[in-house]
């Protein structure tokens, strides 16, 4: 018997329409609102320690739209040049502090290991 994933503590998805031409006319219409979502997503994802965090679910479907830890930074980037090329920067402060949180949790990782891998010479 498979396990039953855990969504209590999962956030909301997004769903978004399955069909090209209706999701096409609704990521032109509702792009800020999506890329707020996503940023949503991470903060969740780098609150909770998750690896992967589902993002979007497409309509009458099974399918999610999935983000890994290792594309976070990408992802905020690309958001944050977007909202400041639209001049939504309300947003971008909020970008900002995430991708400080993200980049203060991984970055003292790769220091301990270096650390830890330069120092077991016998």
């Amino acid at each position: 018997m498979a396990a039953k994933k855990n969504t209590e503590n999962l956030p909301p998805l997004y769903v978004i329409p399955s069909e090209n031409k209706e999701l096409q006319f609704f990521s032109r219409k509702f792009k800020v609102d999506m890329m707020e979502q996503v940023v949503k997503a991470i903060e969740f994802a780098v609150e909770h320690r998750l690896p992967l965090i589902e993002v979007f679910q497409f309509k009458n479907s099974d399918f999610v739209i999935t983000l890994s830890e290792r594309d976070y930074l990408n992802n905020l980037a690309n958001i944050y040049k977007y909202f400041l090329e639209k001049e939504v920067y309300e947003y971008c402060p909020r970008v900002i502090r995430l991708q400080k949180t993200i980049k203060s949790i991984t970055l003292p990782n790769i220091n301990d290991e270096k650390q830890t891998f330069g120092n077991q010479r016998s």
